[in-house]
């Protein structure tokens, strides 16, 4: 295929099309307007909005808005709804299986965006009953089945305390009589917050009705109908539903398939996403990451990442030149009225990486004492005291954990120092905050334990 001035336009394959994709999409079309852009993906939409999931089961989003057709071919692209299996590179091409029949797409350069899949964790029983009272939480298809199984429901139980365990926690709750969390970690967010902030987690969970059982590991599911017995920990649980939440592991198939490098956390790229194979690039939940605070790789898992992942990973394809620096592993949730937010590290992965972590922590209220509206917030910054660097923050309050955790997520991208940060010139007003700002207060706090070490 030839543009008007005679020369070659290349040929791009993108394989899933999430965030990453999508990303990809937008960043080949950009870099070179005549590239002829492929997608091949099985999904009968082009789109969908998995973190929206929780929230439609809670009834604030309708499930039909979970789907989106973006019209491809506006974006001079065109789709394949297939199912990728395998990359050829000795005959540039893909092989894919559409209808039950295997086709070959050629490529001039693939971009591999195919994903997660979710952790079925070893727990005795599990999949004999999964989609029969056992549901995973990751498409609208799941959802459609959870809502149709909630009905007559009177109890539930959610394996896992992170994000989605929750937020799904929550929507449940909107249904059931009652609804346990079970984590086999000591606390909610583990590996994310540290246990004097998910302390504070817990108990507005507890006031929302939630149960939790921390330090419970689930060993067994009996049981053939509703209700499931649950063996965690030392306690036997009664649930009529249960979803997993109990993570994610990168979808490598094609990849493993293709003898492209991956390792526990998912396909192996440089910083321009390229992978061990020639012309082929990955993108999103389907890589291995790394942290852009010490370049070691880390499991997370988040769109923001994978949207810009996507688009480095499209412009290099396209013939331009990016680079991916890393993740903080920024995040933020909302639990019924509850704002969760953090970013970098926590105090036990910091120390686990050779940092020696000092941290400031204050509860402050984000608006003066004489304006209405206002609440409080937690707020926990952590630096490494040898350099001043700020590694981490964590964040709980009814409003304003993510405005301030996003600025700490620029803080830990750029290396900038307490002494730096404490310089930053922040808005006051006081229907909208405080003139000393808590993040403010947490850095001087922070400051101060470090200069009495």
């Amino acid at each position: 295929m030839y543009n008007r001035k005679g020369s070659k336009m290349k040929k791009i394959i993108i394989i899933g099309f999430g965030s990453s994709g999508y990303a990809a999409l937008m960043a080949v079309r950009k870099t070179d307007p005549g590239a002829v852009i492929t997608v091949i993906d099985p999904k009968e939409h082009d789109l969908q909005h998995p973190c929206g999931l929780p929230y439609s089961i809670e009834g604030i989003v309708r499930a039909e808005d979970l789907v989106q057709d973006v019209h491809l071919e506006r974006a001079g692209a065109s789709r394949i709804r297939a199912a990728a299996v395998k990359i050829d590179p000795s005959r540039k091409c893909i092989i894919a299986v559409q209808n039950n029949k295997t086709i070959e797409v050629e490529y001039d350069a693939v971009i591999i965006s195919t994903g997660y899949t979710p952790l079925i964790p070893p727990v005795k029983n599990i999949r004999n009953l999964l989609n029969r009272g056992v549901y995973t939480l990751t498409d609208t298809k799941d959802l459609e089945r959870i809502t149709s199984t909630l009905e007559g429901c009177v109890s539930g139980a959610v394996i896992g305390a992170g994000a989605i365990g929750m937020e799904t926690a929550c929507a449940l709750r909107r249904h059931l009589e009652r609804v346990c969390v079970c984590e086999m970690k000591e606390q909610v967010f583990p590996g994310i917050l540290d246990r004097d902030i998910s302390k504070t987690v817990e108990e507005y969970l507890c006031t929302c009705g939630i149960e939790l059982r921390l330090g419970a590991r689930v060993e067994e599911i009996t049981g053939d109908a509703a209700p499931f017995s649950i063996k965690a920990g030392d306690e036997n649980l009664e649930a009529d539903i249960i979803i997993l939440a109990a993570g994610f592991q990168a979808n490598t198939g094609v990849a493993d398939e293709s003898s492209i490098s991956c390792n526990e956390n998912g396909i192996i790229v440089d910083t321009s996403m390229r992978t061990s194979m020639e012309n082929v690039y990955a993108a999103g939940d389907c890589v291995s990451s790394w942290s852009v605070i010490d370049r070691n790789p880390c499991g997370v898992k988040l769109a923001t990442s994978a949207y810009r992942q996507g688009t480095i990973a499209g412009i290099n394809a396209a013939g331009g030149s990016a680079e991916y620096m890393g993740t903080a592993g920024t995040f933020v949730t909302r639990i019924s009225e509850l704002e969760v937010a953090g970013t970098g590290f926590n105090t036990e992965t910091a120390t686990l990486r050779g940092f020696r972590p000092a941290a400031g922590k204050i509860k402050a209220g984000i608006l003066p004492d004489y304006f209405p509206g206002g609440n409080e917030i937690q707020f926990k910054i952590i630096s490494d005291s040898a350099t001043g660097k700020i590694i981490g923050a964590q964040a709980a309050g009814a409003g304003g954990a993510a405005e301030r955790i996003n600025l700490v997520s620029m803080a830990i991208e750029f290396g900038i120092p307490l002494d730096d940060f404490r310089r930053t010139e922040l808005a006051y007003c006081p229907a909208v905050s405080e003139v000393e700002d808590p993040i403010m207060k947490a850095v001087d706090f922070n400051l101060r334990r470090i200069r009495k070490k």
